[in-house]
């Protein structure tokens, strides 16, 4: 019987996956997107019904999402369920999520029980907080697949396929927005020049967007002032509203917050002080406009990080057959996975139109790799932390 492939469907557009402005790159691939006009699936399964790459109908797959935090961040956490959901709906897989709520000791025993249960096929992990722990028991299981974003599996596990989206090149635009307001005559501008970035807790990806956002904001002015401050985790609220106090105390008048869920304190601490915020992975004053106005009042912007098309697009391609396992990938502003929120009505009233402009033509040159983004992924520690310590003046 001759086989036929499930067409990947998961974007409304033809998606080109050029891994090419963002650093290494170990792949290279298109992701296609089609639909039916009733919006199912354009692709076929065997005559038979069976996924072919599991040897199962799709019903009988299972595909669970084990995040390293919890749902209710309004940001990766929910894009990455939702990329999931999205999924499961179109080729019609069980889903199942699993939220460790930080706990580290959870990690390891959780993506155990899965792989040893033979109705899970596809483990999804993201973050580098969980990739230790998906090398272990990916070795430990040699026949399930795990799926790793945000995070490098280095030892290139022929069960396991990772990928790192380039926050370096989103953070960058997130700097040039901050500088541009704290330069200018904008309402919450207060003269000192001075911005801030909060983040979670330390890593490789952190400080990616944290390298990112430097550079971006000293393109514009290298005398610009940025305060850096941990709050140690990605679940504390009240630590993170109380640093975005803190810094606001210290001149800040534009904070850049990634800390997950901890980050809608910092957000709201923003709003408090009466600074502007930006928020991180979706947009954030989009997201929480009906839910808290006033926190989202002060967002003047967020870069995104679409880690739901992340999610859907590799779920796709692992079911259709073209995921290459043991593969590493880097997606950017080059296959629209970042950058920055610019079309909601907050952003449109907060940037004058020559900024607008601005942000625009730099957008335009980083998407056409035109200008040179420092990337914290594979960079040499000794000159990350030189370059971290520019931040202060």
């Amino acid at each position: 019987m001759k086989s036929k492939k499930i067409v990947a469907l998961l974007l409304t557009a033809v998606m080109l996956l050029s891994m090419a402005a963002c650093g290494q790159k170990t792949t290279t691939a298109t992701a296609t997107a089609a639909a039916s006009a009733d919006g199912t699936p354009s692709g076929e399964t065997a005559a038979d019904g069976i996924v072919e790459a599991f040897g199962k109908k799709a019903g009988d797959i299972g595909v669970v999402l084990i995040l390293n935090t919890n749902l209710g961040d309004h940001a990766i956490c929910d894009l990455s369920n939702a990329g999931l959901q999205e999924a499961a709906a179109m080729y019609g897989f069980r889903a199942k999520v699993v939220e460790l709520g930080g706990d580290v000791t959870l990690q390891v025993p959780t993506m155990q029980e899965y792989a040893e249960d033979p109705d899970w096929d596809i483990i999804v992990c993201g973050t580098s907080n969980l990739k230790e722990a998906v090398q272990q028991v990916a070795q430990e299981h040699p026949d399930q697949k795990f799926i790793l974003y945000d995070a490098q599996d280095e030892k290139g596990l022929p069960n396991v396929f990772s990928m790192d989206h380039c926050q370096n090149e989103g953070a960058y635009l997130a700097g040039v927005a901050a500088a541009l307001l704290t330069t200018s005559d904008a309402p919450l501008a207060n003269g000192e020049k001075t911005v801030g970035f909060v983040g979670g807790g330390e890593n490789t990806a952190l400080d990616d967007y944290l390298i990112g956002y430097i550079q971006g904001v000293h393109s514009v002015d290298e005398d610009i002032n940025i305060l850096v401050s941990w709050i140690g985790d990605f679940k504390d609220t009240a630590k993170g509203k109380e640093l975005a106090v803190a810094q606001a105390g210290q001149g800040a008048d534009v904070i850049f917050s990634v800390a997950g869920i901890a980050g809608l304190g910092t957000l709201a601490g923003c709003a408090e002080s009466n600074i502007y915020s930006i928020g991180v992975d979706s947009d954030q004053y989009t997201v929480l406009l009906e839910t808290d106005p006033t926190t989202a009042a002060n967002i003047c912007t967020s870069m995104y990080k679409k880690a739901d098309v992340t999610v859907s697009t590799l779920i796709a391609r692992a079911l259709d057959g073209t995921l290459e396992w043991g593969s590493y990938a880097k997606w950017g502003l080059q296959d629209g996975v970042v950058g920055l929120a610019n079309d909601n009505d907050n952003y449109q009233s907060i940037f004058s139109e020559e900024q607008k402009r601005y942000l625009d033509g730099v957008q335009a040159d980083a998407t056409a790799g035109k200008l040179e983004i420092l990337s914290a992924i594979g960079m040499d520690n000794d000159q990350l932390q030189q370059i971290l310590a520019t931040a202060t003046k």
